[in-house]
């Protein structure tokens, strides 16, 4: 197959190539993996935006643990702000509130709302459902202490890349029925929708990128116990609900996630829920934790905070 990348994205694998071109499950004990993740992160995440304040909070609610990082141009506040729950990506395995710490950085600042970002326990050290039972604590604990938070409940996003988008749909596509009140929207950059290794991306993305085929299957293995059921987390299999929102949905051509967003875009506009769908040829996955490499992402970054604006 031939692969035709952007021209800002073909330094970056050219240069990935050069340096043995290893997807992330073969780079290593697992330790080292996150730690070489989170190093890549922050050289060629977004600079400048310092002027974002930042508080990280850290509590327990029914004895399990709570991590949150607050996100605002101005932390004291008078009146709830309108807000965006994020939740970062990696397969459940990689990543944390700082290798994503850009991306709620920028949106703070372009759709001018409050960003909470979500750290929740990772694979496998901890297998499904904890996950996702911690971002739904989160959750929870953001609803719960929305007063101190200075969050309005009935002005909420859900955002989230990768994995992130996934766990961000999930808490989406229920938000209405646990808590009464509509969301705004849900913005879901390259999502996980559930295992699909069927599907054309999966087999067309063999090698050549960080995040090929068999490292979904890696991610997938981390996650679950080898008896768990890995289709039980589709999110084709939830509620598609309009009091949860509008959707944003970005896929990305050189992306084994690419073709099971698709399937999920079919049964949302089925369903009567507004989306907005965005399609970047030539990209590959993980375009927003590398936006300080790819202008391109960065500039995408902006819009979708222009859209969280409009919308929240």
């Amino acid at each position: 197959m031939s692969v035709v990348l952007h021209s800002e994205a073909k330094p970056i694998i050219d240069a990935f190539i050069a340096n043995g071109g290893k997807s992330f499950e073969k780079m290593g004990e697992i330790s080292n993996l996150r730690s070489t993740y989170k190093t890549n992160c922050s050289l060629v995440a977004i600079k400048g935006l310092e002027q974002v304040e930042t508080l990280n909070i850290s509590d327990v609610i029914l004895g399990e643990p709570v991590h949150l990082r607050l996100y605002d141009t101005t932390l004291e506040r008078e009146e709830a702000q309108p807000t965006v729950l994020f939740i970062h990506g990696g397969g459940w395995v990689i990543g944390d509130l700082d290798t994503h710490d850009s991306i709620c950085r920028k949106i703070a600042d372009t759709a001018h709302v409050r960003v909470i970002a979500v750290d929740y326990r990772l694979s496998p050290e901890v297998k499904f459902p904890v996950p996702f039972e911690d971002c739904q604590r989160a959750l929870q604990y953001v609803i719960d202490h929305a007063d101190a938070l200075k969050v309005d409940p009935k002005r909420m996003v859900f955002m989230g890349d990768s994995a992130g988008a996934h766990l961000a749909a999930h808490l989406g596509q229920s938000f209405y029925q646990n808590y009464g009140f509509e969301l705004k929207a849900q913005v879901l950059l390259y999502p996980v929708i559930g295992y699909y290794p069927e599907s054309e991306s999966y087999q067309n993305y063999q090698s050549g990128f960080p995040l090929v085929a068999s490292t979904m299957h890696w991610f997938f293995d981390q996650l679950f116990e080898s008896e768990q059921n890995q289709q039980a987390i589709s999110l084709l299999n939830q509620p598609f609900d309009r009091r949860n929102g509008d959707v944003y949905l970005m896929t990305l051509e050189h992306d084994p996630l690419r073709d099971e967003a698709m399937l999920y875009l079919s049964k949302a506009i089925q369903s009567g829920l507004n989306v907005e769908y965005h399609h970047l040829g030539g990209l590959m996955h993980g375009i927003f934790t590398m936006a300080g490499k790819l202008p391109v992402a960065e500039q995408y970054l902006a819009q979708i905070g222009k859209y969280i604006a409009q919308k929240i």
